[in-house]
């Protein structure tokens, strides 16, 4: 099945220039397979571009237009080479080994600049031979002569039309797909949340600083790309960085106490907090992407505050990281930041969970 319409939260989309369409899943799957696969079989009929088998479908998720990078060659730096001329290889007979993907949009900026011979098959899809049928509208980036990504129009009145003559869904349990958003998810939209608002900073910036803010994207993608170590319980704190020098993550608890790699369970009215991954202690078998975790088998009452220890150096002397906090309802948070020198005691946040939720705050 063509997934392309596939979320069912706006918020599950890293663009907000990139309009999305969130149904249910019967709706979503009529959607796809009866409006949106004819569009794109007449669009790739095989007399024209060789057939739709020939193509392969780019993620919506990483549908980034150039309004976020600014500058074109932000755009074809992090997003073109990344996402697309990455996969091309060579095959054992020196062949080149590459499907061109394609992608729907809603955004007409992005296909207003072709115009296809085909056109969008509306008279079948909506079963009415008066139907007007308009030609097919779509964007192409090429590498050479050689077509790399298609932008294929849907009209989003013509789908909001199509959507009114599916019958109503059976109020039926099993027809009902309860969508479980996980931990990774949650903590992916966190970090495309920050790296966004980094990416609208390059707008004002000056040389320097778009250098550094660029570092400081490249870092986070980074860091959003590994998956998550440890546990999550009800609510998790995690510490993640890119050397292999050793960090340390502190959680001080309301009495006192810490959660800390010399004392990794910590009980506190009744709440159990375990620091489960302890990455790059001692000597050996120190990693460039270690993470550090802690969870808690409920949410803890009182004030708990979160630091960072730089316990020993390897590497560098300046240490960037992030800590994620996970709830495991509710809204987290991310914190972006860097440890200076051997010793050094970073305090990051307090956290505290009260009848709204989890309050998060930094003084």
């Amino acid at each position: 099945m063509i997934n392309q319409i596939k979320h069912n939260s706006p918020s599950s989309i890293l663009s907000q220039f990139n309009p999305i369409a969130s149904l249910k899943p019967q709706i979503r799957k009529a959607v796809n397979e009866r409006f949106i696969l004819p569009i794109l079989e007449a669009f790739f009929l095989p007399t024209e571009r060789g057939g739709i088998d020939n193509f392969s479908a780019l993620d919506p998720d990483k549908l980034i237009t150039e309004i976020e990078f600014v500058e074109t060659k932000n755009f074809v730096k992090t997003y073109i080479y990344k996402e697309i001329i990455d996969e091309i290889s060579k095959n054992s007979n020196g062949e080149i080994d590459f499907k061109p993907k394609y992608v729907i949009t809603f955004d007409r900026d992005l296909a207003n600049f072709k115009k296809d011979e085909t056109c969008y098959p509306y008279r079948s899809i909506f079963k009415d031979e008066t139907q007007k049928e308009s030609s097919i509208l779509f964007g192409v980036i090429r590498l050479g002569e050689a077509p790399i990504l298609y932008y294929v129009y849907i009209n989003l009145q013509q789908l909001i039309r199509f959507i009114k003559t599916l019958p109503e869904e059976k109020n039926d349990v099993s027809e009902i797909s309860k969508i479980i958003e996980t931990e990774e998810d949650k903590r992916n939209k966190l970090f495309d949340t920050v790296i966004f608002e980094k990416q609208k900073l390059l707008r004002n910036a000056t040389p320097i600083q778009t250098e550094e803010i660029e570092q400081e994207i490249n870092r986070l993608e980074q860091v959003r790309v590994s998956s998550l170590q440890g546990q999550g319980g009800k609510l998790r704190i995690n510490l993640a960085w890119h050397t292999t020098d050793d960090l340390d993550l502190h959680i001080v608890t309301p009495d006192g106490r810490e959660i800390a790699f010399n004392n990794k369970t910590v009980e506190h009215q009744g709440v159990i907090g375990e620091l489960d991954v302890d990455k790059n202690a001692g000597s050996e078998n120190a990693v460039s992407n270690p993470q550090e975790n802690v969870n808690f088998d409920a949410m803890p009452a009182g004030e708990h505050k979160i630091y960072v220890n730089f316990y020993s150096m390897r590497e560098r002397n300046e240490v960037p990281f992030t800590i994620t906090i996970i709830p495991e309802n509710g809204e987290g948070r991310i914190f972006s930041d860097s440890v200076v020198g051997k010793g050094t005691n970073k305090y990051i946040a307090d956290f505290e969970y009260k009848e709204t939720g989890l309050v998060i705050t930094k003084p």
